[in-house]
C-alpha cells in the first residue's frame, strides 16, 4: 500500500516535469528561428546599406513580452496566490495584441526598397511575413499557456469564455495600435487619454463601423489560426498507437 501511495504521489510530480521538459524544447525550437530571422534581416540591411526595417526587431520583442509573461506565469503558477495570478493575466492580455499585431505590418512592403533593387520588394514582404509568423507563434503559444492556466485555476467552462473575450479584446487593442498608434504602456503614462479613446472608437456603434469590422477581421483570424491548430499535437498519436500495436 505504502508502494502504491508513494506512486501515484510521483505521477503527478513526473508528468509536470515531463510538460515543463516540452515547454523547454519548444522554446528552445522558437529561439533558433528567432535568431534565423533575425540574421535574414541583418543580412537586408547589409546588402541594402539601410537599417529602416530594424523596427521589425522592436516589433519583434514586443510580440515575445506575452508569452515571457505566459511562461512566467505558467511555470511558477502553484507558488504564486490567485491575485497575482489574476494581475499577470491582465498583464498578458494587455501585451498579447503586439503578437498578431505584426500582421498589419505588411503595410511597410515596398516602402523604403532602393531604387536599384527592384527585386527587394519579394525579399521585404518574406521578412515580414516570417517576422509576423514568428510573432503569431509567441502570441499562440502564449495563449495555449494561458488557457492550461485558466483551466488549472477557473475551470474548463470560465477558460472557453476567458479565451474567447481575449481574442475579441486584442482584435480591438490591435486596431488601437495600428490605427491610433497607441501603445501597450499608454494605459499606465495615459490612462485618462486612452479610456477616452477607446470610448469615443467604440460608441456610437453607427459611428465607428471601421473599428468593429477590424475586430471582426482579426477575431476571425485569430479564431481559423487556433481551429487549424487545435489538434495539431495529436496528430502523430494514431501512428504511434497503431505502431506499438503492431
Amino acid at each position: 500500500m505504502l508502494f502504491v501511495s508513494v506512486a501515484i504521489k510521483r505521477k503527478p510530480l513526473i508528468c509536470r516535469k515531463m510538460k515543463f521538459i516540452i515547454l523547454k524544447n519548444h522554446l528552445r525550437v522558437l529561439l533558433v528561428i528567432t535568431i534565423l530571422d533575425s540574421l535574414i534581416l541583418l543580412i537586408r540591411n547589409w546588402v541594402t546599406d539601410s537599417s529602416y526595417f530594424n523596427f521589425l526587431f522592436w516589433n519583434l520583442f514586443l510580440g515575445l513580452v506575452p508569452l515571457l509573461i505566459a511562461v512566467f506565469l505558467y511555470y511558477y503558477s502553484g507558488r504564486l496566490g490567485t491575485f497575482f495570478i489574476i494581475i499577470g493575466s491582465f498583464l498578458w492580455l494587455l501585451f498579447y495584441p503586439n503578437a498578431p499585431y505584426m500582421i498589419t505590418d505588411i503595410i511597410h512592403v515596398n516602402e523604403n526598397s532602393p531604387a536599384h533593387f527592384h527585386n527587394l520588394v519579394i525579399y521585404d514582404a518574406l521578412i515580414i511575413f516570417l517576422m509576423a509568423l514568428l510573432a503569431l507563434c509567441y502570441g499562440l503559444y502564449s495563449m495555449k499557456l494561458m488557457k492550461a492556466l485558466f483551466a488549472k485555476t477557473a475551470g474548463k467552462a470560465w477558460t472557453a469564455i476567458l479565451i474567447n473575450l481575449c481574442i475579441i479584446i486584442s482584435s480591438f487593442g490591435i486596431y488601437l495600435g495600428r490605427i491610433l498608434r497607441l501603445n501597450s504602456w499608454d494605459i499606465f503614462t495615459r490612462p485618462l487619454y486612452v479610456l477616452e479613446t477607446i470610448a469615443d472608437h467604440l460608441f456610437p456603434f453607427s459611428k465607428n463601423p471601421t473599428t468593429y469590422a477590424i475586430i471582426f477581421l482579426f477575431s476571425f483570424i485569430q479564431f481559423s489560426l487556433l481551429i487549424m491548430i487545435k489538434d495539431i499535437d495529436g496528430v502523430n498519436a494514431p501512428v504511434q498507437q497503431y505502431n506499438h500495436n503492431i
